[in-house]
């Protein structure tokens, strides 16, 4: 089982990932989908845990950075397990500025100078994300990259991503988690089939 396929295999056997084709979730945006995903179910099981940081870990051992820093609040808890293990600075990043206090938008390590990787837990459109590392430019960081645990692989968020030049990958993504889902039963392969159309038109799919 590839390393993609395992940690999708992980968000499914915690319940981090739901899938229903018939009776689809309904986003804030008012879009149908096939799939309800919340990472931050998976920090409550030790053994999926330490999946996801040696993960982490194994694709960070390779790049050159100075500090990890977790998006608010999802990432938060990622980041802080990354750092510990490869003994990093840490800071987080808020989606805006204080109004009061300091007005800081990151706390914990000062990035100036600094090359960042930015720890999310899933990349829909790519808007927070983007909005994480302009703010650690913003605030002096020389080269800021994202890594997330799960990316729905939206065609807007490789343009997004694309338009401001940002590094970014991601743990898993949909495609690797509707093989899981057909190889392990969560699935019936119609019903994969009819889900793995969601990512290619989110806002027209189940019309």
């Amino acid at each position: 089982m590839t390393k993609e396929k395992s940690i999708a295999n992980a968000l499914l056997q915690t319940g981090a990932v739901k899938l229903n084709v018939t009776s689809p979730f309904t986003f804030v945006s008012g879009i149908k989908s096939p799939i309800y995903c919340d990472n931050r179910q998976v920090i409550a099981y030790p053994t999926e845990r330490e999946l996801f940081v040696k993960e982490f870990v194994n694709r960070l051992k390779s790049k050159t950075f100075d500090i990890v820093a977790g998006t608010a609040t999802a990432g938060i808890p990622w980041a802080s397990f990354i750092a510990w293990e490869m003994e990093k600075p840490l800071s987080y990043i808020r989606g805006e500025k204080k109004e009061h206090g300091a007005g800081r938008q990151i706390e914990g390590a000062d990035v100036k100078g600094k090359k960042i990787v930015i720890i999310e837990d899933l990349i829909s459109t790519g808007g927070s994300s983007i909005k994480a590392v302009d703010a650690a430019y913003e605030a002096g960081a020389t080269e800021v990259e994202v890594v997330a645990i799960f990316s729905y692989e939206f065609e807007k968020a490789y343009a997004n991503f694309g338009e401001k030049d940002i590094k970014w990958e991601s743990l898993s993504n949909f495609s690797a988690l509707i093989d899981v889902a057909k190889e392990n039963k969560y699935l019936s392969n119609e019903d994969a089939d009819i889900a793995s159309k969601w990512n290619k038109s989110p806002s027209t799919w189940g019309i």
